[in-house]
C-alpha cells in the first residue's frame, strides 16, 4: 500500500527541543507536540500555521495512557516518536496502544533497563557483555564484588542517562559508602577508551553510520566526542560486525540506535545502548562527516520515509565537540571566545548558562556550562581545537555562601 503524501500524515513528537521541532517541521507533515508542563510554547508552533498542535502533558506519568486514549486516539496520528531518553518508553507504549509503527515496547525496555540487556546478552551473546549483577542488598553487592576478585566495578542505575548516578567502585569501602544498592546494577569495569556507534536500521538491515570516540571526566561525565575515532586501532568492519550482532540480539529492527562500547582483545564489549540518536551534539558531528541527518530519519522513519539513502555531501573529514565546565556556584559572568585555527573550522561556540544560573557538581552532563565544535581534515587536530575553544569559554561563578 502506498504511503499518503507527507502533508496528510500526522506525527506526534514527545518532548521536543527547539532543534528537534525545527527538524520535524521540515518533514512536511502535520505535527502534534506533547510537552511536559512548563515547557515554552513559542518555539514549537509555526507562526500563523494550523499545521502544528500543542498539548501539555507529562508523558512519563502513570496517567499518560489515558491521555493517549482520550486525546491522541481521536487525532488519528500516523506515528508517535521521541528522541529523548525519558520519551522512548512512552512513545513505544502509545504506538502499541494505537497500533502504529515504532520500536516495540519490549525492545525499548530491554535497552533502557541495563539489567535486562545484560541478562539477554549473557544468554545469547556472552562475548559482547561483561559480568553484571542486580544486588538484592548491600551484603549481596559486597559478596559479588569479592567474588569478582575485588576488581574495579561500576555501580549505576538500571535506567538512566547522562552519566547520572554512575560510580566507580574500587574497594569494599567504596561500595559500603554507596549505601543500599536497590534498583542499581553492579557490573565489571573495563578500563580503556570508550566509543559509541550511531546506527540506523530498516527492516532488520543495520547500517553503522558513524563511530565516535568519547572522552570523559569525573563521574564519567562526557567532556568531548570526535568523529571518526582516531584511536580505534582496529578495522571499522570488525567493530561493525559485532555491533550488528548486538542489534540483532536485542531485537531492534527499524530506526536509530546509539550504542556505547569498549574494545578488548576479544572484540567489543557493550556498555549500554538506546533506540535513539546520541546526544551531546553527536548528530551534528555525524552530519558534518557523513552528510546524513540522523535526527530527520529518526523522526521520519515511522511515517514510511525509510532510512538514510541519498545524502548531502560531507562537509569535512572529521568533527569534534568539547564541553566547558566551571566551579560550583552562581554564575556571575559569561564570555565566549573568538578563535581561529589553521586547518580547522569553528562550527559553533555556545554557553549553556547565563548570569544568575546555578552550576552544580560535575556528576552529570547537566552540570556542563558550554560547548565548542570544530571540523577539519584530521580528527586528532579537530579534537584539540575543540578543547581549546571550550577552555576559552569564560564562565565566572561565585561559590555558594560567598557574599557579593
Amino acid at each position: 500500500m502506498s504511503q499518503p503524501p507527507p502533508g496528510d500524515r500526522h506525527l506526534v513528537v514527545l518532548g521536543a527541543s527547539g532543534q528537534i521541532a525545527a527538524v520535524a517541521r521540515r518533514l512536511g507533515c502535520r505535527l502534534i507536540h506533547v510537552q511536559k508542563p512548563g515547557s515554552p510554547l513559542e518555539q514549537f508552533i509555526e507562526p500563523g500555521s494550523v499545521r502544528s498542535t500543542y498539548y501539555t502533558a507529562d508523558y512519563t506519568a502513570d496517567s499518560f495512557p489515558s491521555f493517549v486514549e482520550q486525546v491522541l486516539r481521536p487525532l488519528a496520528p500516523d506515528a508517535v516518536v521521541s528522541v529523548r531518553e525519558d520519551g522512548l518508553v512512552p512513545a513505544a507504549l502509545a504506538n502499541a496502544r494505537l497500533g502504529l509503527a515504532g520500536t516495540p515496547l519490549d525492545v525499548v525496555e530491554t535497552l533502557r533497563d541495563k539489567a535486562k540487556m545484560r541478562a539477554l546478552l549473557e544468554g545469547k551473546a556472552p562475548h559482547l557483555t561483561v559480568r553484571a549483577s542486580v544486588p538484592a542488598s548491600l551484603e549481596d553487592a559486597v559478596d559479588t564484588f569479592l567474588s569478582w576478585g575485588a576488581r574495579p566495578a561500576i555501580l549505576k542505575p538500571r535506567a538512566s542517562s547522562g552519566s547520572r548516578g554512575v560510580v566507580l567502585v574500587e574497594s569494599v569501602a567504596d561500595l559500603l559508602a554507596q549505601g543500599d544498592p536497590s534498583g542499581q546494577v553492579l557490573e565489571e569495569y573495563l578500563p580503556g577508551q570508550e566509543y559509541s556507534a550511531e546506527s540506523f536500521s530498516v527492516d532488520g538491515v543495520h547500517r553503522v553510520v558513524a563511530l565516535v570516540e568519547k572522552h570523559v571526566g569525573p563521574s564519567f561525565v562526557e567532556l568531548a566526542h570526535v568523529v571518526p575515532p582516531p584511536s580505534l586501532g582496529v578495522p571499522a568492519a570488525v567493530v561493525q560486525d559485532q555491533l550488528i550482532e548486538f542489534l540483532d540480539v536485542v531485537g531492534l529492527v527499524d530506526g536509530p540506535a546509539h550504542t556505547e562500547f569498549k574494545l578488548t582483545d576479544g572484540g567489543i564489549r557493550i556498555i549500554e545502548s538506546h533506540n535513539r540518536v546520541g546526544g551531546d551534539g553527536i548528530p551534528h558531528l555525524v552530519r558534518i562527516v557523513t552528510g546524513i541527518d540522523l535526527q530527520r530519519w529518526s523522526l521520519g522513519w515511522p511515517l514510511g520515509l525509510g532510512g538514510p539513502g541519498p545524502q548531502d555531501r560531507p562537509a569535512a573529514a572529521a568533527a569534534a565537540i568539547a564541553f566547558a565546565t566551571a566551579p560550583q556556584g552562581t554564575v556571575e559572568s559569561v564570555a565566549l571566545p573568538t578563535l581561529e585555527f589553521a586547518d580547522a573550522t569553528v562550527e559553533d561556540v555556545r554557553s549553556f548558562v547565563r548570569p544568575g544560573d546555578k552550576v552544580g557538581a560535575l556528576t552529570s552532563s547537566s552540570a556542563r556550562v558550554g560547548s565548542a565544535s570544530v571540523s577539519g581534515a584530521d580528527p586528532s587536530w579537530v579534537l584539540t581545537a575543540a578543547r581549546t575553544a571550550a577552555e576559552g569559554i569564560g564562565v565566572v561563578s561565585r561559590p555558594v555562601g560567598v557574599p557579593l
